[in-house]
């Protein structure tokens, strides 16, 4: 398991993600899972509580993904360190 806390883990983590995602093949399959994992809301969402929880999990992986593209790796420690 990578250490969020971890200067040089998030570095390399950092990397990773961009080398996966960074491509245009890997911005549509970025953009496909956004799609299938419930990150934009719609009304034919279901109410079903295990469905509720299953999209919640799928938006916090998707958003931790999004928040590592995006910040710097020291952001991303100083926000592991709060524990955010």
């Amino acid at each position: 398991m990578i250490d969020l806390k971890d200067l040089e883990q998030v570095r390399g983590l950092k990397s990773n993600l961009h080398a996966t995602f960074e491509s245009p093949q890997g911005k549509e399959a970025l953009e496909f899972m956004k799609q299938l994992g419930g990150w934009y809301p719609t009304v034919f969402d279901s109410f079903d509580t295990n469905e509720i929880i299953a999209r919640d999990a799928n938006r916090r992986l998707l958003g931790t993904i999004r928040t590592i593209l995006e910040l710097s790796p020291e952001q991303i420690v100083s926000l592991a360190e709060r524990g955010e």
